[in-house]
């Protein structure tokens, strides 16, 4: 069977993890690199055995690219897609699809009418504890869930900011909730469900920047249960992120996509334990964006090899991804109203 042929867009931290996955799965191979800076570009691609180009629009439209990984800043992420989706090939665009829910609805529009597929990158949810959190919460093993909340109280130094994308409206379209807490953020909502209101706060603490190093939010879930958003780049050392799932019969505890707490009323002592040890944490991106490992990208990438392969939808679609952005935009848009923003907005 022939290798699924990718171009990658970007030359930056995330596509040094997407060039390590990449090496890990014999039915794929990355074929061009671009990006504008031909020294990294090019040193990138030598390691990926890629040509590299300056132009994402040459790379895109290439008879030997087959799909398209996007991990460029946020905020470009429609331009390129719109391109490669009407080369025909397939998207796999990194978290968040893009930075403002127009922008983001221009993507799945193009993708659709393509009839490319389309995926987004969150690889917490290809975590194993992660799906045992969703099989358990599913069959109602929580019984009636009362509290859902995630924290990500991270640590950057300003050096991660200065002279950069990052932390920018434009580029970056918000700060720690839009650029790290999105993961956790995803994974709470896919967890605990449709969310229907938030009252949120921002502020810039601890850097010189452009967005917000630290917000909080009060959550109202559709299903009734009462929840808090936390994301921060200011909190030094920076802890490991967490999800948590309280209800009237249980509660489970995802720590960066690792099982920490299993306490279910028809939990057995040995599926407990099962649970706590079902696979080793990649890493943290709590204090060096660079500390996590490849594996869960790994799986993302043949998850969606499969999609093309099967003719199925890939694990995460243009839609589910819209929804983190969503909650995001309605978090800044209580915190600049001071009031509470009801979703879908």
């Amino acid at each position: 069977m022939q290798p699924i042929n990718f171009a990658l867009i970007g030359a930056g931290n995330i596509a040094k993890i997407y060039v390590d996955a990449f090496a890990h799965i014999p039915q794929a191979r990355i074929t061009v690199i671009s990006n504008r800076t031909e020294s990294t570009g090019r040193t990138l691609a030598q390691k990926a055995g890629a040509d590299w180009t300056a132009s994402y629009a040459d790379a895109v439209t290439r008879a030997d690219v087959d799909a398209v990984v996007i991990a460029t800043p946020s905020g470009s992420h429609a331009e390129i897609a719109a391109v490669a989706a009407e080369a025909g090939k397939h998207l796999l665009v990194e978290k968040p699809i893009d930075i403002t829910l127009p922008r983001v609805d221009s993507i799945i529009e193009a993708a659709e009418r393509a009839g490319v597929i389309l995926a987004c990158v969150f690889p917490l949810r290809f975590a194993a504890g992660v799906h045992k959190a969703k099989q358990a919460l599913d069959a109602g093993r929580l019984g009636r869930l009362t509290l859902a909340d995630c924290y990500v109280k991270w640590y950057r130094p300003q050096s991660y900011y200065d002279g950069s994308w990052r932390g920018t409206w434009a580029l970056d379209g918000g700060g720690a909730l839009m650029n790290q807490a999105i993961h956790n953020i995803d994974l709470l909502r896919w967890l605990a469900g449709p969310v229907k209101s938030v009252i949120g706060r921002t502020a810039t603490l601890a850097h010189e920047m452009q967005t917000e190093d630290t917000a909080s939010a009060l959550v109202t879930f559709e299903n009734g249960a009462l929840g808090v958003i936390q994301g921060a780049t200011s909190c030094w050392p920076g802890d490991p992120a967490r999800v948590e799932l309280h209800g009237d019969r249980g509660t489970i505890v995802i720590e960066e996509g690792q099982i920490a707490r299993w306490e279910l009323q028809d939990a057995s002592p040995e599926e407990k334990k099962a649970m706590l040890n079902l696979e080793k944490q990649e890493g943290s991106g709590a204090t060096d964006p660079m500390a996590i490992g490849f594996e869960m990208h790994r799986r993302q990438i043949v998850d969606l090899i499969e999609a093309i392969r099967d003719g199925r939808p890939p694990a995460i679609q243009g839609a589910e991804a819209r929804r983190s952005v969503e909650i995001i935009r309605a978090i800044y848009q209580s915190a600049e109203s001071g009031r509470a923003v009801a979703l879908p907005l």
